[in-house]
């Protein structure tokens, strides 16, 4: 037992012991703490320069896919026009088709008439050259 005027200091060694090792574990324990939050920062760290990656490569796929819009629209302006001068050309043709049947119907009667004109000439001829 130690004293130092008539106080007794043996447990004061105790407590000195315990305080110690009570340090060393809150000490363990906040550097297993710092441990952690270090992890986790440099896990949030990765994670946001990872979105910031994400965010840039979105961007640039927008981008593409406007000028993608973008093209498709103006061929989309030349389809339209081309099936417009297409269709014109159609019903142009259409007519002009319907005016050749028409035509060849016409001649087709003229030339019959035309050859029972020249028949009855032609038996009027010969019947007049056999008369006179």
């Amino acid at each position: 037992m130690i004293k130092f005027n008539d106080i007794d200091l043996s447990g004061v060694n105790a407590a000195i012991a315990n305080s110690a090792r009570q340090a060393a574990e809150v000490s363990a324990v906040m550097t297993d703490i710092a441990d952690y939050n270090r992890r986790k920062d440099e896990a949030l760290f990765e994670t946001v320069e990872t979105s910031r990656v994400q965010k840039e490569l979105l961007e640039q796929q927008l981008k593409e896919v406007k000028e993608q819009n973008r093209l498709l629209k103006e061929n989309n302006a030349v389809l339209k026009e081309n099936y417009s001068t297409l269709k014109e050309l159609y019903e142009m043709t259409k007519a002009e088709a319907e005016g050749n049947a028409k035509e060849a119907k016409q001649n087709k009667i003229f030339g019959w008439v035309s050859f029972a004109v020249g028949t009855v000439i032609g038996i009027v001829g010969i019947v007049i050259g056999i008369i006179v």
